[in-house]
C-alpha cells in the first residue's frame, strides 16, 4: 500500500525532464547554510598529520563549506563513531534525509552528520567532493574517531572521489556504504545530454557511461585498503540500471584492496520491489543493510540479515519513518526536489574538464 509504483517515478523523471523551465545562471550559487551543531564551530586540533589544515587542496572557502554541514544534537568530541550521509543528485539532506534516515538514526541514539552539495549536488562534482572531503576532516578532527560515510546513488561517486583523490581522508572513514550508488555510470545521463541538452544539468555529463569522471574514478582499483565497502542494490531499480547482479552491476564495487560486500534488497527479501527513489530514502530493506554494517565490525553479513527471519521482509519502512506522513513526504520532498532541480538548476552538456590532481 504505501509503495509508490516505479511507474509514477519514471513518470515524474520524464515530467521533469520535459519540463525545462528558466535555467539558473549563477555559477558561484551555494547551497543556503543549514543549522549546525555547536561542536562543528569549536576549535580542535588537526587529526590527519597529511592534511596540514581542514581546507588543504579546496578551493571553497572554509565558511562555505562549514555551513553545508549539519550534525545531530549527540554530535561532538565524545559522539565516537559518527555516521556521515550524503545525499543523492538534485537531493537535499531536508528532502532526502530529514523524514527517512535522520529519524531512524536518532531513534537508535547514533550520532550523525550531513551535507548539502551545490546545486542540490547537480554542479560539478569535482567541486562537490570539497565539501564531502570537509566534512570528512571535520568529523574526525572533532569525534577522533573513524566514521562511517553512507552515500545514496550519485553520492556514492562523490564521496568515493574523496577517498580516490584526498587521501588523508581514508583512515578516518572506517565503513563506506552505498545505497543505489551510482559507481558506474547512469545511462540515463548520456542519454539527457545527448537528446536534450536542456534538462541535462552539470552533474549528469560526469555520472554518464563512459565519462572522464567515471574512468577516473574507477580506474586502478575501487576501493581502498583499511575501509569496509557494502553496497546495496536494488534489482528493480529504473535509474541505476542495470543491477541484476554483483559481477555487473551499476552499484557493485568489484576492485580494489578494501573489504567488499555487494549485497541486493531481494538477496534478504525476494519480494522486495524497491525502485531507486524508495531504495534511497523509506524502504527498509537498504536500511538494514547498512545498519548491519554500522553495528559489526566488517562489511554488512547476508547470513546475519537473513538470519532476522521474515519479520525483516514484513516491516513497511526504516524505523524512524513516519508511516501516516510517508506519502506526503515522499511526495512532496524527495520527488518534488528531485523533479524542480532537473528542471531549473545550471545546465551543461559539455563535461567539467579534470582537475590538475587527477592521476590514473
Amino acid at each position: 500500500m504505501l509503495k509508490l509504483s516505479i511507474s509514477l517515478a519514471a513518470a515524474l523523471f520524464l515530467a521533469a525532464c520535459g519540463g525545462g523551465g528558466d535555467t539558473v545562471s549563477t555559477p558561484t550559487e551555494q547551497p543556503a547554510a543549514v543549522a549546525v551543531a555547536p561542536a562543528l564551530a569549536a576549535p580542535a586540533a588537526p587529526a590527519a598529520p597529511v592534511a596540514k589544515t581542514l581546507t588543504d587542496g579546496l578551493l571553497t572557502p572554509e565558511n562555505t563549506l562549514l555551513g553545508a554541514m549539519k550534525c545531530s544534537a549527540g554530535f561532538g568530541p565524545n559522539a565516537g563513531r559518527t555516521v556521515l550521509m550524503i545525499p543523492a543528485a538534485t537531493m537535499t539532506a531536508d528532502s532526502e534525509l530529514s523524514w527517512t534516515y535522520i529519524p531512524s538514526f536518532d531513534q537508535l541514539g547514533m550520532p550523525w552528520c550531513t551535507v548539502d552539495l551545490p546545486f542540490k549536488h547537480t554542479g560539478d562534482l569535482q567541486i562537490a567532493s570539497e565539501y564531502v572531503t570537509y566534512a570528512i576532516r571535520k568529523v574526525h578532527e572533532i569525534t577522533k574517531t573513524p566514521m562511517a560515510v553512507i552515500a545514496y546513488s550519485q553520492g556514492g561517486a562523490t564521496g568515493r572521489w574523496s577517498l580516490k583523490y584526498f587521501a588523508d581522508t581514508r583512515p578516518m572513514v572506517e565503513d563506506f556504504i552505498g545505497v543505489a550508488a551510482a559507481y558506474h555510470g547512469l545511462i540515463e545521463g548520456n542519454l539527457l545530454c545527448t537528446i536534450d541538452a536542456l534538462t541535462c544539468v552539470t552533474s549528469f555529463t560526469q555520472i554518464s557511461v563512459g565519462s572522464k569522471f567515471i574512468d577516473a574514478l574507477n580506474k586502478g582499483g575501487e576501493t581502498f585498503a583499511g575501509i569496509d565497502y557494502t553496497s546495496v542494490y536494488t534489482r528493480t531499480d529504473d535509474v541505476a540500471i542495470p543491477n541484476f547482479d554483483e559481477e555487473r552491476g551499476i552499484s557493485s564495487l568489484r576492485t580494489g584492496d578494501g573489504a567488499r560486500a555487494n549485497i541486493a534488497t531481494q538477496d534478504i527479501c525476494l519480494t522486495n520491489i524497491a525502485d531507486h527513489f524508495q531504495a534511497i530514502t523509506y524502504d527498509p530493506i537498504p536500511f538494514a543493510i547498512a545498519l548491519d554494517a554500522l553495528q559489526h565490525k566488517g562489511t554488512a553479513s547476508l547470513a546475519r540479515l537473513k538470519g532476522q527471519g521474515l519479520g525483516l521482509c514484513t516491516k513497511l519502512a526504516a524505523p524512524g519513518v513516519d508511516l501516516v506522513t510517508l506519502p506526503l513526504n515522499f511526495l512532496t520532498k524527495s520527488m518534488f526536489t528531485f523533479a524542480t532541480s532537473v528542471a531549473l538548476m545550471p545546465k551543461s552538456s559539455v563535461e567539467p574538464k579534470l582537475r590538475e590532481y587527477v592521476t590514473y
